[in-house]
C-alpha cells in the first residue's frame, strides 16, 4: 500500500469515528484512535513532546478487559522513566516489547521489565517514533494481545509520522506562530473546507489530512493547498484521492537524523 492509499484509510477512520450528536475530541485523540484501529492494536497512546510541553493522549476504548491492564504499564513506563516507549523516543528508532514473563528485552529497560513480566496473558507492545522531520516529536505506542500488527510496520512507521506530521500543525499542540500568515491563512481555510464537502469531515481532520498529503508528497502546505483549490487534486467520498496533474504518489521514506 503506497502514501496516498494509506491516507485515504486515515481520512475513511477518521470519518468513520465522526459523531454528530456532541463535539469532535481533540485532533490528538482522534488521530491515536485512527491509528490504533487501522493497525489493529487493542489500544494505544500517543505521546507528542515540544520543547518543554508534553501532550499525552491514552486511548483504551477498544481493549476491553485488558484496558485496566495497560492502563498501569503506561504508569509504569511514566513513573519509571523507562519502557520501549521511552527506548523509541531516545534512540529514534521502532521497538517491540513482548510481555509474557520470559520475552521481553530485559537489558533495555530492566525495571520495567521487571514488573512487566506480572502481566497476565501475553501482550505485545510497539513503540514507534514520530519523525514527520527526520526529528523525533513523539511515539505511538500500541498494545495487542497478538504478536504481529494489521498492517506491515512500514505502513505503521509511515502513519506515525503522518499523524505528528498533522499534529505539528494543530494549534492546541504548537506554537500560533508556526501557523500560516495571512493571506495564506484564507486559502489554508478555503482548501479545508473544499476537503470537508468531499469527505464528509470535520475541519480540524480536514486541515489533518491536509498535513499528511504534503509530509506524504514531500512538499509544503501551501503547495497542496494550491493543488486543493485549482482542483488537480480531489478526495472522493469514498476517502480515496487522485492527483490530476499525472503524479503518482509513492512510499515516502522516512528522513534521518540531521
Amino acid at each position: 500500500m503506497d502514501s496516498s492509499e494509506i491516507l485515504a484509510l486515515l481520512a475513511r477512520t477518521l470519518a468513520r469515528g465522526r459523531t454528530t450528536d456532541q463535539e469532535p475530541g481533540p485532533l490528538a485523540a482522534r488521530l491515536c484512535d485512527a491509528c490504533t484501529e487501522i493497525l489493529g492494536a487493542d489500544a494505544g497512546m500517543l505521546t507528542l513532546t515540544a520543547a518543554a510541553e508534553r501532550l499525552t493522549v491514552r486511548t483504551a476504548e477498544s481493549a476491553g478487559s485488558a484496558g485496566p491492564v495497560i492502563s498501569r504499564l503506561e504508569d509504569l513506563q511514566v513513573v519509571l522513566g523507562e519502557g520501549p516507549a521511552a527506548l523509541a523516543f531516545a534512540e529514534g528508532r521502532t521497538v517491540v516489547a513482548h510481555l509474557d514473563g520470559d520475552d521481553t528485552d530485559a537489558a533495555s529497560f530492566p525495571m520495567f521489565a521487571t514488573m512487566a513480566s506480572a502481566v497476565d496473558g501475553p501482550l505485545t507492545v510497539y513503540a514507534v517514533p514520530m519523525r514527520p522531520s527526520g526529528r523525533v516529536v513523539g511515539v505511538l505506542t500500541l498494545y495487542l494481545s497478538g504478536d504481529h500488527l494489521a498492517r506491515p510496520l512500514d505502513e505503521a512507521e509511515f502513519l506515525a509520522d503522518a499523524a505528528g506530521a498533522a499534529l505539528l500543525g494543530d494549534p492546541a499542540t504548537t506554537d500560533i506562530s508556526s501557523q500560516p500568515a495571512w493571506p495564506q491563512q484564507a486559502l489554508v481555510h478555503q482548501a479545508t473546507g473544499v476537503v470537508v464537502a468531499q469527505l464528509g469531515i470535520a475541519p480540524t481532520d480536514a486541515l489533518a489530512v491536509l498535513r499528511a498529503h504534503a509530509f506524504a508528497r514531500a512538499s509544503t502546505l501551501e503547495s497542496v493547498v494550491d493543488d486543493v483549490l485549482a482542483r488537480r487534486l480531489i478526495f472522493s467520498s469514498d476517502g480515496a484521492e487522485n492527483d490530476h496533474d499525472g503524479t503518482v504518489s509513492e512510499q515516502h521514506p522516512r528522513t534521518e537524523e540531521p
